[in-house]
Parts: C-alpha cells; sequence; structure tokens
C-alpha cells in the first residue's frame, strides 16, 4: 500500500495575508498623493509588498491569489508615487540649498559671514587663554 505523503493545496491559505496587503497597499497608494508626505508612503507600501509576495507563496500554484495581487499592484503604485515624491523633495532641497549658496557668493555675504565666524573664533580662543591665566594665578596660591 503506498500512502499519499503529500497535502493537497488549501485554497485559503494566504488569503487573510492577501487581504492584509490589499488594505496596506490602499492606505499606502491614498497616502502617497498627499504632496509633502506622500514620501512617507513607502513605508506602508513596502509592508503591502511584503505581504502580498508572502499571501502569494503561501496561497501556492492552484491558490486563491486575487487580494495578494491586488495588494502588490497597489503598494507598488504607492512606492512608485512615493517614490517620485522623495526625489521632488530631494531635488527642491538641493535647488534651494544651491540657490541660496549662489545668492551669498553674489553679495559677498559668505566672505562676511566667514570673517565673522573667524572673529568669533579668535575671541573664544583669547577668552580662553585669559581663563587659563586666570586658573594658574589662581591655583599658585
Amino acid at each position: 500500500m503506498e500512502q499519499n505523503t503529500t497535502t493537497p493545496s488549501n485554497p485559503e491559505a494566504g488569503k487573510n495575508l492577501g487581504i492584509a496587503g490589499l488594505i496596506v497597499g490602499i492606505i499606502a497608494a491614498l497616502f502617497s498623493f498627499i504632496p509633502c508626505l506622500g514620501m512617507w508612503a513607502i513605508i506602508p507600501a513596502i509592508v503591502g509588498i511584503i505581504l502580498s509576495a508572502i499571501s502569494m507563496k503561501q496561497a501556492g500554484p492552484s491558490g486563491s491569489k486575487g487580494m495578494a495581487i491586488g495588494g502588490l499592484i497597489t503598494s507598488i503604485i504607492g512606492l512608485l508615487i512615493a517614490a517620485y515624491w522623495l526625489y521632488i523633495t530631494i531635488f527642491a532641497a538641493n535647488a534651494i540649498a544651491t540657490g541660496i549658496e549662489t545668492e551669498l557668493e553674489k553679495h559677498g555675504a559668505l566672505d562676511s559671514l566667514s570673517k565673522a565666524f573667524q572673529q568669533a573664533g579668535d575671541s573664544i580662543n583669547k577668552a580662553m587663554e585669559q581663563l587659563k591665566e586666570i586658573t594658574d594665578t589662581t591655583g599658585k596660591k
């Protein structure tokens, strides 16, 4: 007698993770459309992709993968939009920093700032020397 050691495929396997992946993917996709905050949708989008991928793996070749595929698609869309917002934010910050530096150089403010910092540093050094002299003279008594 031969015994069948393989277990039949469970069509319900991974269904709960598929639903969770779909919900997190929808949240990530919706949240990614919010300007200035949409870049933070990367986090739930990655979680949604992971949940959906695990659900698809658990469902196997004959399982129900509809929710997992939906979760994967919505999570990827949310991830792409969030990555776009992140790119725009980094690009804008770089442009602002470059613009500020250019404006400071144009008006000579960069030189005056460096001179001011140098004078402040010299003043701090003088104060430290005076403090050392005071402590040396009081310590000799």
